[in-house]
């Protein structure tokens, strides 16, 4: 299965968060669970079980040349990998190994998810 979603907002990287009160970033959170929820439910799939672990592939499509840091942009994809888990039927904790990269895109930037796809397959794949 593989989802394309918006660039994650900037006020989920993990390292803004520094000081900050839960409630202030709670509704953006929700809306990339959701968002991520309903793409993933739209998309065309396998069979999941819940028995079976399933490697996924986060390649992010930067929507400038700026330099970024993939922890964090993994960390900043934390409630949109709870939302697709949850369209799929299984927990997150089913998700490995995780294999990350970054290509340079044009605005506004995407990410483009794929459970049970090797990232090589979506550059070729995916990004013509």
């Amino acid at each position: 299965m593989i989802v394309r979603l918006a660039w994650p907002n900037p006020a989920l990287a993990p390292n803004r968060s520094n000081g900050k009160h839960w409630s202030g970033v709670a509704a953006i959170k929700a809306k990339a669970k959701a968002d991520a929820y309903m793409l993933a439910k739209a998309a065309p799939k396998g069979r999941f079980d819940k028995a079976t672990r399933y490697p996924i592939s986060i390649l992010f499509v930067a929507p400038d040349k700026r330099r970024r840091d993939l922890d964090g942009l993994h960390g900043s994809m934390k409630h949109a990998l709870d939302g697709i888990a949850q369209a799929i039927g299984v927990d997150d904790s089913q998700f490995g190994p995780v294999l990350l990269d970054m290509v340079p895109g044009d605005k506004p930037g995407s990410v483009i998810v794929a459970v049970g796809v090797t990232i090589n397959q979506l550059h070729g794949a995916v990004l013509a």
